[in-house]
């Protein structure tokens, strides 16, 4: 699928980069060549309305010279009179004198551009534009050759090649970068579903197999103690609540993704709620044999959700009393800078190592698989502390070593 979708990216990035090239290219030689056409036209216009041989000299002057060009004043242009009434034709533009097939020549573009209907255009096979103007008794055809223009549209047209074939190039590789950049968060979220569904099936695989044995054990011994019934039931409530505490955990995620929760915000004291959030774990550390600390400054406000706050500072000190050393310390802290509101939990315990930590708030991961296991986690409550973090605009955030433990850190703006 991920493949599927950078070709097809590249592709429409491809089109759009050779159609915007081709644009331009094409607008750059079809201006050029219309400029060059211009000033042909407009140098014609400016020999035809002055007399010949003013512009071009005496008649039989010079074009087919030694170096088959027109003198200073022509610039690579001629001109003819053909007068109706005698048949007659006086070139002007030429040498000193005529030949035979140079006669035959201007006969023949000048019959050409006779039979021509439109006053001005091009004799194919001469490479000549021609503008021809009615006078008493003739017209005047004004020739100019239209070699220049060729060469230089010919030197354009290979220059657009090579710059089309390099543009192509460069495009495609930026392409491929913008594509591998532009496809890189839906390459994540592809993978991310796929280990949600293969950690869900995980999580629900073993509460499944204990509910389906133990279902097996009550109907294959109908006549069974009471008490033994009841034990068998007593797996299957576990493991059901154990099941309904992971769907739940999994609807809060994807339902905090879609809503911010902005209507149940309010204008809390933020010292309060956390100092009651904190009550319920004084028993809970008492009975681990820890010592819980809370340290908060009194009237720090903040617009929230109270519920959320208080899920996220359980979640918090859930996490510290799992993870502590026996007889440890877990510590709650609350404070306000100029510029935000710190809330942090710290507990002594194995540091977590830097490839651990960037992972810590990804569903379903656990660090120790088998002591989370003992404690009933999922692997799903830091990715929730995050998610409500920053559903209130805050960050959250990690840090872990010997001197000092592990102490997860979140901030918020003040309101």
């Amino acid at each position: 699928m991920i493949k599927k979708l950078k070709i097809k990216f590249t592709i429409i990035i491809m089109a759009l980069f050779t159609t915007l090239l081709a644009g331009i290219l094409a607008f750059f030689y079809f201006q050029t060549k219309s400029n060059l056409y211009n000033d042909s036209l407009a140098a014609m216009k400016d020999y035809m309305s002055k007399p010949p041989y003013l512009v071009f000299g005496n008649p039989f002057e010079r074009f087919f010279g030694e170096e088959n060009n027109l003198n200073k004043n022509a610039a690579d242009a001629f001109a003819v009179e053909y007068f109706s009434y005698s048949k007659i034709i006086v070139p002007y533009g030429f040498g000193d004198s005529i030949t035979d097939e140079q006669k035959d020549y201007i006969f023949s573009i000048v019959r050409t551009t006779l039979d021509a209907k439109s006053n001005t255009g091009v004799i194919g096979g001469f490479g000549l534009r021609y503008l021809k103007q009615p006078f008493n008794g003739g017209v005047k055809i004004v020739f100019l050759d239209k070699s220049y223009e060729d060469s230089v549209l010919d030197s354009l047209g290979v220059t657009i090649l090579i710059i089309g074939a390099g543009g192509f190039i460069l495009f495609l590789l930026a392409s491929l970068v913008i594509t591998k950049i532009a496809v890189r968060p839906a390459e994540r979220s592809w993978k991310q579903q796929k280990q949600l569904v293969a950690d869900i099936s995980h999580e629900l695989k073993t509460p499944l197999t204990i509910i389906s044995a133990n279902a097996d054990i009550i109907a294959s011994r109908p006549n069974a103690a009471s008490e033994e019934t009841a034990k068998w039931l007593s797996y299957i409530k576990s493991e059901t609540e154990r099941m309904g505490s992971l769907i739940s955990s999994l609807l809060y995620l994807e339902k905090s993704r879609k809503e911010s929760g902005a209507d149940e915000k309010t204008y809390l004291n933020l010292s309060e709620l956390a100092v009651g959030a904190c009550l319920p774990f004084e028993s809970v550390c008492f009975e681990k044999g820890l010592t819980l600390s809370v340290s908060v400054k009194p009237d720090i406000f903040l617009t929230a959700d109270a519920g959320l706050i208080t899920r996220l500072i359980g979640i918090l000190l859930d996490n510290a009393v799992k993870y502590s050393v026996p007889g440890g310390k877990v510590s709650f802290a609350l404070q306000k800078t100029p510029d935000k509101i710190i809330m942090a939990v710290n507990n002594k315990g194995e540091v977590i190592p830097p490839e651990r930590i960037r992972h810590l708030f990804e569903r379903f991961y656990r660090g120790d698989e088998s002591r989370s296991r003992e404690e009933g986690g999922f692997g799903l409550g830091l990715a929730i502390a995050k998610e409500i973090a920053e559903s209130h605009s805050g960050k959250i955030a990690v840090k872990s070593d010997k001197s000092e433990g592990t102490t997860f850190i979140c901030s918020f703006k003040p309101s």
